[in-house]
């Protein structure tokens, strides 16, 4: 009977295993471009890729960055990410993507998006193609 009980719990892992390894496939597949911070449009363009082996790149609002994820996706830890140094007019765009990124701690696809948390109810949503006109903002209010 215990091998019974037990049967279950097994299959349940396994499926939470194997949808956790679909989303880190679906992930690292190419690079994503910001639509939204923290529930909120930006009127700014920013991307962001990560690969099989964990190195992020992408553009913020005026600079390439770079780094690696220190943890297993679908979790993140980006408190090495580094960037090229030109200056833009929206300088203050970029400073608040970086820093928000560098919190971000877990990664999920949502439907057509790809939604990075972090502390605080703090997020980045990102699409593959930002003007789709079936594309709905999961983490934007009303």
């Amino acid at each position: 009977m215990r091998l019974l009980f037990s049967l279950p719990l097994i299959l349940a892992a396994g499926v939470a295993m194997a949808a956790s390894e679909t989303t880190a496939e679906t992930i690292d597949s190419g690079e994503w471009q910001l639509i939204a911070q923290d529930g909120v449009r930006v009127s700014y363009q920013a991307s962001f890729a990560i690969d099989a082996e964990g190195m992020i790149t992408g553009k913020a609002p005026c600079n390439r960055y770079f780094g690696p994820n220190g943890a297993t996706l679908p979790a993140l830890l980006l408190n090495s990410i580094a960037s090229t140094r030109m200056y833009c007019d929206r300088m203050a765009d970029e400073s608040s993507y970086l820093s928000s990124l560098a919190l971000m701690t877990a990664s999920e696809i949502r439907g057509e998006t790809l939604v990075l948390t972090g502390p605080d109810d703090r997020s980045l949503e990102f699409a593959r193609d930002p003007g789709s006109k079936s594309l709905i903002c999961d983490t934007c209010g009303g």
